[in-house]
């Protein structure tokens, strides 16, 4: 009876450490089963940082070529000297820009400029509803000499004051440029005229649809109008402020053109 005891209680050990066993190379395989899927999800988060940083590098590369195609759009023939003013290099002589300055409106379009409403959106003075004002309108007196700003040809001329812009000359510029000049008193040219820089077109009034004595002036780029603002005050010194303002228009080709 003792040794069925004592075997009984052997079988009992037996099973007792099968079991043990069996719950370790559960839990160890539990742990591998673990760990490989720690690695997998760890892998899954490297490929996607990889991606992620991939992304980033192909952005900042995007970013660096928008950069460079600035820089080459605004690399047309200036660079700062020691002193930090603008200087020509060998890209664009002075006489070449010179040349520059009189095909291209520039400068003012009367003796003393007064701006007494800006380009863009606004309340009409007359109509009292907001409307885009797509020009300058300059305060000026009566009879006060009215400049072309570019050399170009005459293309339209309106001497009848029959509302609207009254009285105006539209100018023909070199690169798709047109200027206009309105609400005039006297016109001078006649259509077909050609026209330096400076040379006197007309004289300011009061005609069309307007509140008082005043030059309406236009700038348009292949029909598009542009903030003649930027235009007047574009001169040798504040030579790139151009390209920065009106960065649609194809600056680099038209200054290879000299």
């Amino acid at each position: 009876m003792l040794r069925g005891i004592v075997l009984k209680d052997k079988n009992i050990i037996i099973l007792s450490i099968i079991f043990l066993l069996l719950i370790i190379f559960i839990y160890i395989f539990y742990l591998n089963f673990i760990i490989s899927d720690l690695k997998n999800d760890l892998k899954s988060k490297e490929n996607l940082y990889s991606i992620q940083i991939n992304n980033r590098i192909d952005e900042i590369l995007e970013l660096s070529e928008q950069i460079k195609e600035l820089h080459r759009i605004m690399d047309v023939g200036l660079v700062l000297n020691s002193n930090d003013k603008i200087v020509f290099n060998n890209k664009i002589d002075e006489n070449s820009l010179n040349n520059l300055f009189k095909i291209i409106p520039n400068g003012f379009p009367l003796i003393d400029v007064q701006v007494s409403s800006r380009f863009g959106e606004r309340i009409h003075p007359i109509s009292n509803i907001e409307k885009f004002h797509s020009g300058l309108d300059l305060k000026t007196k009566i009879g006060n000499n009215v400049y072309s700003t570019a050399s170009g040809v005459v293309y339209k001329v309106r001497n009848e004051d029959n509302g609207g812009y009254g009285k105006f000359v539209t100018i023909l510029h070199a690169f798709g440029f047109t200027t206009l000049y309105a609400h005039l008193d006297e016109v001078l040219v006649k259509e077909g005229d050609f026209v330096d820089k400076n040379s006197v077109i007309a004289t300011s009034g009061n005609t069309g649809i307007s509140t008082g004595p005043h030059l309406h002036y236009e700038i348009k780029f292949l029909e598009k109008h542009l903030n003649p603002i930027d235009f007047i005050y574009w001169n040798k010194k504040s030579f790139n402020s151009i390209f920065m303002n009106n960065s649609n228009i194809e600056w680099k080709n038209l200054i290879n053109k000299f």
